[in-house]
Parts: structure tokens; C-alpha cells; sequence
């Protein structure tokens, strides 16, 4: 399903986590990688011309240091280099060389401009992998695992079309997830509250129906167990909870929802997710005709 993977790395300590660990791409079923790391990087950091032949001598063997990394865990490995700092260089690759995940390293600190721009920008499943604080090499050991992204994802869905297209993702990855799905709706309490409080009852009948009818597709696909979560208030803030207080050890939505100003609205809250939560995120970008 994700055989073959778009790694954007640099030389940060999330990006050296990511690749040191894999990321959990075993899991995922990835065999295939291919590593890009952007010379714009130096641009930013403000190297002066004279000097680029020198640092772009270290920069290669780093950049064959991170790939000898990822071939020791099994990986078939390409690398490449290229110019400029663009989520849009990503996307190209990923499309026209029909790449099926792009994985990328941040922390809920200091959340990457990479990782920032492909959560808004993304064609394909896009992949957090978060570094926490204090983190040792041992304790990436869990996301090497083959067969497994995670023992207990968090599915957040809001009905919409997207959703329903990141659903059909998540049943295929039954598979992959070793123990529980939780599928959490959040009553948007913005868009209901203080016109449409009288329907809230309704609203609630009628989304935990939904919920009830997804719960009962991934039982009957195999999935060990899963729970349902609904809840009323802001759906960032309340996935963010539900998320800790469920000891999610993934999350898992679609970047894009219903209603209107639906891409900067819910664009919103996959970015909220993605840059807080401690746990990897993985989104999926609303398919496009």
C-alpha cells in the first residue's frame, strides 16, 4: 500500500530521528525510499557562496550517512539533492513518479517549514513522525517493528467526502494496526452554537449512527477493537485531548473537510494536530481529479 516512500529529511535532530528509526515506515509496508534533502537549507542558514563547496563536500556525507541508515534497516535507498526549500518540489516527485507517502520529521516544538507547508500543500498521504523530548535511540525501537504503525490509532472524521476518502485508506490498514481504532467526531460547537443549539440532540443521533456504522465495517475487516468518541466543542482542541487522554499512539484524518471556507477551516485543524501532538500524525489529502 506504501511500498515506496518520499523521505524529506535535513540534518535536525527530527530529521536524524525519523530516518535513524525509520519512522515506522516497516510498518507501513514501505521497501522503497528515496531521501531528498534541499541545498536551499544552506541558503538559510547563511553560508556564503565561497564557502559552499566545502559545506556541500560534509553536506553529500551526511546525506550518505542518513542513507547508509536507512539501508541497514532493510531499505532500498535513493538520494537526491535538490535546489531551493519548496513543498512544491515534493509534491512534483511524488505525483510523477507515483510515490504513495511522504514522511517528514518535526517535534510539537519546533514545527519544520517542510512539515508546515506539506500539511496544506500535499497530494499524497503525508506522514508526521514526531521526536519527542529526551527520546533515546532504544525507545524508537517500537516504530522498526515490520507489520505494524501503531498499536492504537485515532481516527478523526467529520463526515465529509474527504473523510470518507481517508476512511477507505484506514480499512485497508487494518492490517497494520496491531491493537485498536478509536473514531472520534467533534459537534464543531462554532458551527452550531448559538443558532443551531435546539439540534444538537438530532445532530448527535444522527452522528452516532455514523460512528456506529464505520465501528461495525472495520470489526467486520478485522479490526480487533474499536471504539466510538463524540464529542461538542472545538475540534482541534478536542481531538488534542481525546488524543492524550486515549493514549493514541497515531492519529490519522483527512487534511481537508466540510463546510465552508472547508480547506482553511479544517486545513486549520490538521495543522493544529500535526504541530501539537506528540504522537505521529498521518493525513490525507482530499483526492483531485
Amino acid at each position: 500500500m506504501f511500498k515506496r516512500a518520499i523521505v524529506a529529511s535535513d540534518f535536525t535532530r527530527e530529521s536524524l530521528a525519523l530516518v535513524n528509526s525509520s519512522g515506522g515506515l516497516k510498518g507501513f509496508g514501505t521497501e522503497e525510499i528515496l531521501l531528498l534533502h534541499f541545498w536551499g537549507t544552506l541558503d538559510v542558514l547563511g553560508f556564503d557562496s565561497f564557502y559552499k563547496p566545502t559545506v556541500f563536500e560534509d553536506f553529500n556525507k551526511n546525506l550518505e550517512n542518513q542513507k547508509s541508515a536507512l539501508e541497514s534497516l532493510g531499505f532500498k535507498v535513493e538520494t537526491r539533492v535538490l535546489e531551493g526549500l519548496s513543498a512544491s518540489h515534493v509534491n512534483k516527485i511524488a505525483v510523477d513518479e507515483k510515490y504513495s507517502i511522504i514522511a517528514v520529521g518535526s517535534d510539537r516544538h519546533i514545527f519544520g517549514s517542510m512539515a508546515n507547508e506539506l500539511i496544506h500543500s500535499a497530494r499524497i498521504p503525508t506522514y508526521i513522525f514526531k521526536s519527542a523530548d529526551g527520546k533515546t535511540s532504544q525507545e524508537y525501537e517500537r516504530y522498526k517493528l515490520p507489520g505494524s504503525v501503531a498499536g492504537h490509532v485515532l481516527f478523526a472524521t467529520d463526515f465529509s467526502k474527504n473523510s470518507e476518502y481517508a476512511f477507505n485508506y484506514l480499512i485497508k490498514m487494518i492490517p497494520m494496526i496491531k491493537d485498536k481504532i478509536s473514531l472520534i467526531h467533534i459537534q464543531d460547537e462554532y458551527r452550531i452554537s448559538p443558532y443551531l443549539d435546539d439540534k444538537i440532540e438530532e445532530f448527535n443521533r444522527i452522528d452516532t449512527g455514523r460512528l456506529e456504522a464505520m465501528k461495525k465495517l472495520l470489526l467486520e475487516k478485522g479490526c480487533p477493537e474499536v471504539q466510538t468518541v463524540l464529542k461538542y466543542g472545538s475540534p482541534s482542541a478536542e481531538i488534542l485531548k481525546s488524543a492524550r487522554e486515549l493514549s493514541a499512539e497515531m492519529v490519522m484524518m483527512g487534511s481537508q473537510g466540510r463546510g465552508f471556507v472547508n480547506e482553511f477551516f479544517l486545513g486549520s485543524v490538521s495543522h493544529n494536530i500535526a504541530r501539537q501532538l506528540p504522537v505521529p500524525v498521518l493525513l490525507i489529502p482530499a483526492k483531485r481529479d
